[in-house]
C-alpha cells in the first residue's frame, strides 16, 4: 500500500496509480508492503526500486547506509507490537533525495503513521525530501521516548513488589511463596527484551544521522542540519537513559534470583529443622522397640506414659532450643 505525504502541511495527497510523475508538494511517500504493481509505479515516477525484506534484514553497515544514482539508500532496525503486544524488531528502509523520502516498511510501525509524524514536524516544518525525513525520523525519535517512557513505569511496579514490606505481602507469601517473583522474573526478562530492541533502533538510527548530514549535503539546507544535529542529541539522551533503564533492568534481576534464593533457603531451613526436631523421638522410640527380654521399663506401672514424655520432651527440647538462637 502506497500513501503519499505532505510534511510541511500535513497533508495526505492523493496520487493516480498510472500518473506519470508525483505531484510537485508531495515529499514523503510511506509504502506499506508494497507489491510488484507499486514497485513497478515507484520505479517509474521515483527513479529508484523499493528495497526487498530481505535486502533490509542484512546486517553489515554497508548493506544498511549506501548511496547509488543521487539517493541515499538507509536502513535502521524498528521497533513494533506484534498481535500479542509484544515489541519485535523490523527492518524500515528509507530511500532519500532531494524531492522526497520513500520509507519502506514490511510491519505496521506506528511512527510512521502520518499523523504521528505530522505533530512531529516541528513549528517550522521543512520541504522535499529532507523535510520528509526529518519529520519521520522526529516521530520515531518521540516514539522511542514514549516506550522508554512505559518501560520505566513498569519496571517502578515491579521494583514496589519485589521490595515491598513484609507487612504488605500476601500471607500465602510470607515465609517462603515465591510465585509472585517467578512472574515478577519473568516481567524483567520481557523488560530486558524491550531494552535490547530499543537500543538496536537508537543504534540504527545514531549511524543513519551522521551519514545523512554528510552523503546529503548537496541539497540539505543549513535549518535541516540543525534540526538532525538537534536529533542526534536526542539520540543521544535517549541512549544514556536506555542504559540506566538496562542496568535496572540487571539490578531488578540480581535482586528478584536473590529474594527467589532466600525464600528457597527458608523452605529448606524449616526442612532441615524439622528433621532435626524428629531424630531424638525416633531415637527414643527406636531403644524402646528393641526387642530384648530384660528391660526395666516393661515392668514399670507408669512405663509406657514415661516414654510418651521422653519422646515429647526429646522433641520440645530442640525447638526450645532453636527459638533461644533465633534460628526460626
Amino acid at each position: 500500500m502506497l500513501t503519499f505525504h505532505d510534511t510541511s502541511t500535513s497533508r495526505d495527497i492523493t496520487v493516480a496509480p498510472d500518473a506519470a510523475s508525483l505531484p510537485s508538494e508531495v515529499n514523503w511517500i510511506d509504502a506499506f508492503q508494497p507489491d510488484s504493481g507499486e514497485i513497478a509505479f515507484l520505479q517509474r515516477v521515483v527513479g529508484v526500486e523499493a528495497p526487498s525484506f530481505e535486502k533490509m534484514s542484512e546486517i553489515e553497515n554497508s548493506s544498511r547506509l549506501s548511496t547509488a544514482g543521487g539517493h541515499l539508500f538507509l536502513t535502521t532496525p524498528m521497533i513494533y507490537h506484534d498481535d500479542a503486544g509484544s515489541i519485535q524488531t523490523t527492518p524500515l528502509g528509507f530511500v532519500l533525495d532531494k524531492q522526497n523520502v520513500l520509507t519502506v516498511r514490511f510491519k505496521p510501525v506506528r511512527a510512521c503513521d502520518r499523523s504521528q509524524s505530522a505533530g512531529s514536524a516541528g513549528d517550522h516544518p521543512l520541504p522535499g525530501g529532507p523535510g520528509g525525513f526529518v519529520a519521520v525520523l522526529d516521530a520515531i525519535v518521540d516514539h522511542l521516548a514514549d516506550e522508554l517512557e512505559a518501560l520505566a513505569g513498569e519496571l517502578d511496579k515491579l521494583s514496589h513488589i519485589i521490595f515491598r514490606d513484609e507487612d504488605h505481602r500476601p500471607k500465602r507469601e510470607v515465609g517462603g511463596d515465591s510465585r509472585d517473583l517467578r512472574q515478577v522474573l519473568r516481567n524483567v526478562g520481557r523488560a530486558g527484551a524491550v531494552t535490547s530492541r530499543i537500543s538496536e533502533t537508537l543504534l540504527g538510527i545514531s549511524r543513519m544521522i551522521p551519514y545523512v548530514v554528510t552523503g546529503a549535503a548537496d541539497f540539505l539546507s543549513a535549518e535541516a542540519r540543525a534540526r538532525l544535529k538537534s536529533l542526534s542529541r536526542d539520540v543521544a539522551s535517549l541512549n544514556d537513559y536506555e542504559k540506566h533503564q538496562s542496568d535496572k533492568i540487571q539490578f531488578l534481576l540480581d535482586a528478584t534470583l536473590g529474594m527467589i534464593n532466600v525464600d528457597q533457603n527458608n523452605i529448606f531451613k524449616v526442612l532441615t529443622l524439622v528433621s532435626v526436631v524428629g531424630i531424638p523421638p525416633t531415637l527414643i522410640a527406636s531403644m524402646y522397640g528393641m526387642n530384648f527380654k530384660y528391660m526395666p521399663e516393661l515392668e514399670w506401672t507408669y512405663g509406657y506414659p514415661y516414654g510418651l514424655c521422653l519422646i515429647a520432651l526429646s522433641a520440645i527440647v530442640p525447638l526450645v532450643w532453636f527459638k533461644w538462637r533465633g534460628w526460626w
